[in-house]
């Protein structure tokens, strides 16, 4: 597979409304910076909204992305999930809406997918 190659990953609702969430949260309640968005794999936080929303919407449409951008909308999603300094942290439910038991299940359930199309 290349690198540019589109991987799609059957992903329940539950996975999906994880990733979409993880990734609208930002710009909202917390904000992207050029160091994060970087360390995620983005060129700096402006990619990262335009390349986010994008990913966003393929992910909702159940289209593919690239395994880079699975790797990078998956890491943008655990920190806006997992993060009391950098994401929602205990917030999550409070502003996305969904339960935290319910999203740490299916974020793992997701890890594991996006690293079978990573490797």
């Amino acid at each position: 597979m290349s690198a540019d190659e589109l991987r799609t990953i059957e992903l329940d609702d539950v996975e999906k409304d994880f990733l979409i969430t993880g990734l609208l949260q930002w710009g909202g309640v917390v904000a992207m910076t050029d160091d994060l968005a970087r360390a995620l794999g983005y060129g700096g936080a402006a990619d990262f909204y335009t390349d986010s929303a994008a990913a966003a919407g393929r992910i909702s449409e159940g289209l593919g992305l690239t395994a880079a951008e699975w790797r990078r909308s998956l890491g943008a999603a655990e920190v806006a999930f997992g993060s009391e300094v950098l994401g929602l942290g205990h917030e999550w439910d409070d502003f996305s809406g969904f339960d935290a038991d319910q999203t740490y299940q299916a974020m793992r359930r997701v890890q594991w997918k996006v690293r079978a199309v990573s490797e």
